[in-house]
């Protein structure tokens, strides 16, 4: 297996993982409301979606249903991270700030598969390994400059975040944080892990030529 294979492998074992803890804290804690169950079962999909991705050569979902999808839960999480939160508007916007981009990278992603992939029975000149990759999301060369900038900025925000997350969890920087006001659900330890994990998963599949 190539080292290209083996990044595949990582990114699908941590997208499953991921999806099915997701799945597990959704439908295991009875204490949680129905928006924060709506959070779970999104970040799930989400995941289950990324999985399969790496082997799929462009999204698994239908278009315009994935893009549509995902873009729909970019917006949930501001939107109710508003009206559920006791803090000011922009403080609520700026906690729901990372999963809003990671689901607006994946509708970015979603996208790119269907816009970059040329009509079902169109001949490409060629080898076939070089049509095949023609219509890669990540294929640096057939991506316009603006694709190139709104992808690095996607990447480059999932990056940021994944690093903060992770280092919370490094020894000597831990640190536990209450649940925030008006939250029903327990805290839970392994959570940066998680995110950042996952966020660090988004932005390489972000980059990468899948």
């Amino acid at each position: 297996m190539n080292a290209s294979g083996l990044v595949r492998v990582m990114l699908t074992v941590l997208f499953t993982a991921a999806a099915v803890r997701g799945v597990h804290r959704a439908v295991a804690f009875h204490r949680a409301g129905r928006r924060e169950r709506g959070d779970r079962i999104l970040h799930a999909a989400m995941a289950a979606a990324m999985a399969v991705m790496p082997w799929s050569h462009g999204s698994p979902l239908p278009h315009p249903a994935g893009t549509a999808f995902f873009a729909a839960a970019a917006v949930w999480f501001p939107v109710t991270a508003v009206r559920r939160d006791s803090r000011s508007w922009g403080a609520a916007l700026a906690g729901s700030l990372p999963a809003t981009t990671g689901m607006a990278a994946m509708a970015w992603m979603e996208w790119q598969a269907h816009a970059m992939v040329g009509p079902p029975h169109e001949k490409l000149p060629g080898p076939p390994a070089t049509a095949h990759h023609a219509g890669l999301p990540g294929h640096a060369a057939h991506l316009s400059p603006a694709v190139q900038t709104v992808t690095g900025a996607l990447a480059l925000c999932l990056l940021a975040y994944a690093l903060s997350s992770l280092v919370r969890v490094l020894p000597g920087r831990h640190t536990r944080r209450g649940p925030a006001k008006g939250a029903i659900d327990r805290p839970e330890p392994y959570g940066p892990f998680w995110d950042g994990s996952t966020a660090l998963g988004m932005s390489i599949m972000l980059l990468m030529p899948h």
